[in-house]
Parts: structure tokens; sequence; C-alpha cells
């Protein structure tokens, strides 16, 4: 049997969220990346502590870890969506061998075939959780949750988590991971694999954002008590607002940072837009939101060859349904997919959990250059810059511009503006066009980009390309941000002998 709550232990866990939010993650992050790391470590090991805590009174987490996608889940989902009107047409979910579940052919199945529609009524909304009567507060009165649809959508999901077997989706819910591939869920020696490129820094930050979300909505979540104990007191009964998770079933024991962060990451890697039923914008077009989509999001991601299609998954407005439609003929046995969009090795990392070993052309490296916050023209050249650069984007005195796997051109032009301005001991109009000034940019555009891609050297193995997987995602990750660095710095090669 449980041990009983007790206040001593809402106390522990309450004061080391609090203190992490307030101490930690109410600042800025650190701007050094090593400095980040060491927070990010920090951060994880209260957050374990916190769980360790909560696991004493609430089988949250456990419920997670024990839950499996085996065939008799499969059957109740599929039973459940028949029954809520999914309409299937030659199409189940199977299991793959490195894919978990995907969408199977039954049957033959033509290309530009609607192999499912899936009713309106059948998906996990925004519109659904505004009105939702658990979360409708929150709605009306948090900026967070009101300003951030995925947030929303997110705390709808763990809400009916929560309600088990009593939630509509249950058997939708039953079906989903109990865990993702997203840097999101990895571990800290998974994290350092990412090292040297972006994607770690970003991985980070992405993670501290949740933990940050996480402890502001605990925090809220433990304001219910103290509700309850002044509607007790006479003289303090109307002196306090109705918190904005008075009516959800988030208590201070299970709302655990695995909880969310697992809902957070169902909407991360599974979420489709859809038209809203509120109205639409200015424009007249319809405001798209968030949704999750039984069955629509078992399908897995196709890297195809020839020009993409991006609307294999679409909202038919008359039908009220959203649908899916195979991109070539299928036979019994293949996977139905779908094409995730164009993104960039790093932007299917973060938000799909994987690297596709086929990937289209379509990738990018996010440069940033920092100018001192010692130095005395900072403010000039950032005035200049905004002037004459438009491809260049600022934070603070960090600088950022993405360099492209185009050997043609693989950064914008106006970057050579940028590096005058930079390197110009004088942030004037005059100075910057000076030829001279010009030629130092263009070298220590070479410099830094010789840098950088001699950084990757050695930080990945060339035999795990291929591989499905943590360990093959990095070395695609990296091997191609520094085919990138190394486009940009032939370029730059190029345009030193052009005089440029």
């Amino acid at each position: 049997m449980a041990p009983t709550p007790d206040g001593e232990l809402e106390d522990q866990i309450l004061g080391k969220i609090a203190t992490l939010f307030e101490q930690t993650l109410s600042r800025p992050p650190p701007s050094s990346i090593v400095d980040l790391w060491k927070e990010h470590s920090a951060i994880r090991r209260i957050l374990d502590e916190v769980s360790s805590l909560q696991a004493r009174v609430s089988d949250t987490d456990k419920r997670l870890s024990d839950s499996v996608r085996d065939a008799e889940v499969i059957k109740k989902f599929m039973a459940w969506a028949d029954g809520v009107g999914v309409a299937r047409n030659n199409v189940t979910i199977g299991d793959t061998k490195t894919n978990g579940l995907s969408l199977q052919a039954t049957g033959t199945i033509p290309n530009g075939h609607i192999v499912a529609r899936v009713p309106r009524h059948a998906m996990m909304t925004l519109d659904l959780a505004k009105k939702s009567s658990l979360l409708k507060k929150a709605f009306e009165r948090d900026p967070i949750v009101s300003g951030m649809d995925n947030v929303g959508l997110a705390l709808f999901l763990a809400v009916h988590w929560l309600q088990n077997e009593k939630s509509k989706w249950h058997s939708y819910i039953s079906i989903l991971p109990n865990s993702f591939p997203t840097p999101l869920f990895y571990t800290e020696e998974q994290l350092l694999q990412l090292k040297p490129s972006p994607i770690f820094e970003e991985a980070l930050t992405f993670y501290r954002t949740i933990a940050r979300q996480f402890c502001y909505f605990l925090l809220a979540v433990a304001k219910n008590k103290i509700y309850e104990s002044a509607q007790r007191r006479k003289d303090a009964r109307n002196t306090m607002d109705v918190p904005i998770f008075y009516n959800a079933p988030f208590t201070v024991y299970n709302f655990t940072p695995r909880l969310y962060f697992w809902s957070v990451g169902t909407v991360t890697t599974r979420v489709n837009m859809v038209p809203s039923e509120n109205g639409s914008g200015d424009d007249g077009k319809a405001i798209m939101i968030p949704a999750l989509i039984p069955l629509l999001d078992m399908a897995n991601h196709e890297s195809v060859v020839t020009d993409p299609v991006d609307d294999l998954v679409c909202y038919a407005p008359a039908d009220e349904c959203a649908v899916i439609t195979s991109h070539c003929d299928l036979e019994a046995g293949k996977e139905v997919t779908i094409f995730y969009g164009c993104r960039s090795k790093g932007e299917h990392l973060i938000h799909n959990g994987f690297i596709p070993i086929n990937h289209q052309k379509q990738d990018f490296f996010k440069l940033k250059i920092g100018i001192p916050k010692s130095d005395k023209t900072l403010e000039a050249k950032k005035k200049l810059i905004e002037k004459y650069v438009q491809n260049v984007y600022c934070t603070g005195n960090i600088f950022h511009v993405d360099l492209y796997n185009y050997p043609e051109q693989p950064f914008p032009l106006d970057l050579l503006m940028f590096a005058a301005i930079f390197v110009c001991p004088e942030a004037t109009d005059a100075a910057i066009t000076k030829p001279e000034i010009r030629k130092k940019g263009l070298e220590f555009l070479k410099t830094r980009f010789s840098l950088l891609k001699r950084s990757y050297e050695a930080s990945f193995d060339a035999l795990k390309l291929t591989q499905v997987g943590i360990d093959g995602d990095a070395a695609r990750l990296k091997a191609g941000e520094s085919e990138i660095l190394q486009m940009a710095l032939t370029y730059c090669e190029k345009l030193e002998k052009q005089n440029i």
C-alpha cells in the first residue's frame, strides 16, 4: 500500500521546485555552453530527486514505464477507432522491426487512394482543450497556457492520461509510446554525442524550457491546497482567486516531470494542424490549431527521392475529417507512409526523434558569431548590421545566420558585409566599405569556417551513417554539418579569387 501523503513530503517537493525555478529557471540561460551543460546536469538531478519523492505516493511514473503496445492494446485501439467513426480502407496498425508501430496495408492500395478518414470528434484538438471544464480557467487566465498552443494541448493530454479509463481517448492514449527518441529524452551520455553540433545547445535549451514550464505548472497546482485551506477559514474565504488548475486532476504528487515531458514529447512528435472551429483570422482564412489525430499519426516518415508531396495528410472541411492519402501503389504488408515536410537534419532530430538515412537535400547549419560586450563599438556595429545586413539577426550581442548545403552559394552575400562590420575597428559607413576591411572580413569568415570544420574531425564514425538509432542520427547530423562548413569554406576561397 502506498504511503499516505503528508505535509513534510509535499514541502520537500515544492521546496526543491521553487528553489530550482526561482534561482535557475526564471533567469536567462547561461551564455557559455560549458555553463549551460553544468546547469543542465543540475536541473536533471533536481528533477530526478523530485520524481523519487513523488514516487513514494504516486504511481504516475510506474504506469508510464509499465505501459506496453502489444497486440491486445492494438486490438482495443482499432475497435475504439471503428466505434468513433474512423474509416479505414485496407489499412491497419502493425509492428515494424526498427520504427515501432506503423500504418500497414492489408490489401492492394493504389496511388492517390484515401486510406483513412478521421472525424474531428475523434481528435484531441486545442479547441477541445479550451472548452474542457478541467482546463478552462487555465486557458482564460494563464498567459503561458493561452499563448502557447502546443503547451495547452500537452496539458490536455496529461489530464486525460491521468483520467485513465474514464477518458474518451483512453484506447488512443494507451497505444502511444511511453518515451520518444528525441533529445528531450536523451541521457546525458547521449546528449554529449551531439557535440560539437549547434543542435547540442538547442537540445539543452529546449530541455530547460520544458523543465521551466513543469516547475511553473507544479507550483500552480500547489495553490489548490492553499485555496481549499482558505475556503475553510471564514475570514479568508473570498480573498483568493480560484487556482487555474483547481478543476484538473493534477496534484503535487501525480503531476510528475516524466508525465509532463511525455505529454510534450507526444505533441512535439505527432502533432498535425487542423482548422479551428472558432472562426477565422483577420485575413479571412481559417485559424490553424494543433491536434492529435488517432490512427493517422501512426504513419511513419517517407524519405522520398523525387519531389516531395507534403499534403498527404490534409483536412477536408466539407466532411469535417482528416484524411491520409497513399503516395504510391502498395501491396498487402507494406507500410503506408507520409512525408513529414522539408526539414533540416537537426529539425528532424529535435522534433521527430530521428534523421532519415536518405535525407532530402535541404539542410542548414546554424552559425553564431558574438561581438564581445566589452567592444565599445558594439551598439554602433549593431546599427550598421541592422542597416546593411538583412539575413543576420541579433539576440543581444550574438548574431545568427544559416548556412545551407548549396555549393553554389552556401550563405547570403550580405554575410560579407556583416564580417566587414565585425572586423572593422571603426563602426562607420565609410570605414566598412574600404577594400582592405572587406578583405579582412572575408579572411575572418574563412578562419571561422575552418576552425568549426576542424572541430568535427573525429567527432563521428562514418561507419554509423547508415545505422538506425541515436548513434546513426548523431553521425548523420554531424556529417551533414561538416559538409556544409566545407562548402562555406570553399565558397569563401572562390570569392577570394574573384576579389569580391
